[in-house]
């Protein structure tokens, strides 16, 4: 579309990778030679790794274009490989090899004859896998096996791995020990810095019949670094839409600002981040938030201008005491009244009177008074009463003893307690039609050792016996255990 505007003889920078306009950077052209020493060697796998659009397609492709002519090559650059009869398919593909009709033990059997016994058969292959970290550790592990081939006394398979950060984590897992101890070479390329920066762009346009000097001043491809941090892709990609920008205008050459407006439509930002100011529009920055100290809860919530009244218990009441009510309401209003008469002068602009009420005191920080907590029990003895006459028998009825805790001393004469009402002791059974029984009353009594046992008349033993059974329900009631007799 450009290229005859600017005289070019193609588009200088390609979306896709392409060997001819391969940059010799120091961090890609320091891991080709490495690789390269590696597989023509024999030496054994290696592995480079990088971050997206750091060039380590563009390596490989390179890789393969450089050592076509001495081995067979196969590139796989779709790392997707979902079963090992795929990962043979590819590689016999690239080899030019039949792959149809063949199921995975037969394309195994045909690549490694291929590779060792056929009369046709190359020096070596070289096997090199784009996108590595995507492979599965099944397959990676098949491809290692695949490096033990060897033909006359040399490997028959040489690998180069090629993927991001990820796949030198995936070495680290223990599935893979054996396949990282063969590892000879582990590479990482990195972005460009400013000064291969400004000569990456200017041979991009050299190669292609224009003036990379004149057309991107220092200037220029300083605001390119800036934009892209020297990531290859992203220069690619900034310039090319620089310079479509430029033939929409008919500017040349190419300065600072369409470089930033470039980046700004590549990223959808709204406007260039220091575009100049023109009379149409404000400038607008695009800076760290840390410029700017964050605002206090208080600046949030309340308006700068609005004058605030605070009420809070620590707010001066003159000597209304704290139990009335009606007087501390007249305190408020007083206070109400002198604020308005020291405000400004109010208009429409003016914001109202705002009150700022603390908020309330959490009722479970409180200390809480001390309670006396009342207890009884029903302690039953199994065994024979100490002063029962016949020692032999098993406790009665007549030998329960009601245990009752002694209540802490209380200074002066002690407040007279409502006993509690059993609201289960009106469920009782009455013994004769139309005559209710009372309710059982708990009352807790103190029981000394010097008391004599009372009477064991009938009357007393019914009138023991609904007591105790009024006491297990009300021990049911409120979720006591009560022990039964043996």
């Amino acid at each position: 579309m450009y290229e005859s505007f600017f005289g070019f003889d193609r588009r200088p920078f390609a979306s896709v990778p392409q060997t001819e306009q391969y940059f010799p950077a120091s961090s890609i052209e320091g891991a080709r030679g490495t690789l390269v020493r590696c597989l023509e060697r024999g030496e054994g796998p290696g592995m480079v790794m990088g971050p997206s659009g750091t060039g380590k397609t563009m390596l490989l492709c390179v890789l393969a274009e450089e050592l076509r002519d001495r081995f067979a090559v196969a590139l796989l650059r779709c790392g997707r490989l979902g079963s090992r009869r795929a990962l043979f398919q590819a590689i016999l593909y690239e080899l030019d090899q039949r792959i149809r009709g063949l199921d995975e033990g037969e394309l195994r059997l045909a690549l490694v004859d291929y590779l060792t016994i056929a009369p046709d058969r190359p020096r070596a292959l070289v096997l090199l896998v784009d996108e590595a970290q995507t492979v599965p550790l099944g397959l990676l592990e098949e491809i290692r096996m695949l490096t033990n081939l060897a033909a006359d006394g040399q490997p028959a398979v040489r690998l180069a791995l090629a993927g991001g950060a990820s796949l030198e984590e995936r070495f680290a897992s223990p599935k893979l020990d054996s396949f990282s101890q063969r590892l000879v070479a582990r590479c990482y390329l990195e972005a460009m810095g400013h000064a291969e920066t400004r000569d990456y762009v200017r041979s991009q346009v050299e190669r292609v019949g224009g003036d990379g000097a004149a057309l991107f001043p220092d200037e220029t491809c300083e605001a390119v670094y800036q934009a892209t941090d020297g990531v290859p892709r992203l220069i690619n990609q900034v310039c090319d839409h620089a310079l479509l920008l430029g033939y929409a205008g008919g500017f040349s050459p190419i300065n600072p600002n369409m470089i930033q407006e470039a980046w700004a439509d590549l990223q959808q930002l709204p406007t260039p981040w220091n575009a100049e100011e023109s009379s149409e529009g404000g400038i607008v920055e695009f800076g760290g938030l840390e410029d700017a100290p964050p605002a206090t809860p208080d600046e949030q919530d309340n308006h700068p201008d609005a004058p605030s009244l605070r009420i809070s218990p620590e707010t001066a009441l003159g000597e209304t005491e704290e139990d009335d009510p009606a007087g501390q309401v007249e305190q408020i209003e007083a206070m109400l009244a002198g604020a308005e008469e020291e405000r400004p002068g109010a208009g429409p602009d003016t914001p109202e009177l705002e009150l700022v009420f603390d908020d309330p005191d959490n009722l479970l920080t409180e200390p809480f008074e001390d309670e006396e907590v009342l207890g009884d029990r029903v302690a039953v003895t199994t065994g024979p009463h100490p002063d029962s006459p016949d020692n032999g028998q098993p406790a009665s009825g007549d030998d329960l003893e009601r245990v009752m805790p002694e209540p802490p001393p209380v200074d002066g004469p002690p407040e007279p307690v409502a006993p509690p009402v059993d609201p289960l002791a009106a469920a009782a059974p009455i013994d004769e039609p139309g005559q209710r029984e009372p309710q059982p009353v708990l009352v807790e009594e103190d029981v000394s050792e010097s008391a004599e046992p009372a009477a064991c008349g009938p009357d007393t033993r019914r009138q023991t016996y609904r007591r105790l059974f009024a006491k297990l329900r009300y021990g049911s009631a409120r979720g006591q255990q009560v022990p039964f007799l043996n």
